[in-house]
């Protein structure tokens, strides 16, 4: 059997209609709204860093990086380098290889990630306008 709808007949028919919204409905709204007003500050604020990781040697205080070929040409100077918890950047290069400072390491192997870039994923959108 087919429900037969209503007509609005009166002013005061409208609030009936209003009444039809189940909090089921304003929850999902809500918890959609939510979700987009948190990504869009999820997306201001965090950064995503593009890295290379490699070994390093320390010998006599001098720092020295396995870098591959291809990696080479990505490096730049005022890049951050992380070695051993410990955060120095590239200051110069000699004959292609980065030299690097502000490390105090012992004589050793260490591993070490530089850190190539960083961007937010919002500047996806805001370069994507421009």
């Amino acid at each position: 059997m087919k429900k037969k709808s209503k007509s609005i007949s009166s002013p005061d028919d409208l609030n009936k209609h209003l009444q039809y919204t189940s909090p089921l409905t304003w929850i999902i709204l809500s918890f959609c709204t939510c979700a987009l007003i948190g990504f869009f500050v999820w997306s201001c604020v965090y950064k995503i860093k593009e890295k290379i990781s490699g070994e390093a040697t320390v010998q006599n205080g001098e720092v020295v990086l396995v870098i591959n070929d291809s990696q080479k040409d990505k490096l730049a100077v005022g890049q951050k380098v992380y070695i051993s918890e410990q955060e120095g950047e590239i200051v110069s290069f000699n004959n292609e290889q980065p030299i690097v400072s502000n490390f105090t390491l012992a004589d050793g192997n260490y591993s070490y990630t530089i850190v190539i870039r960083e961007f937010r994923p919002i500047d996806f959108l805001i370069n994507r306008q421009q």
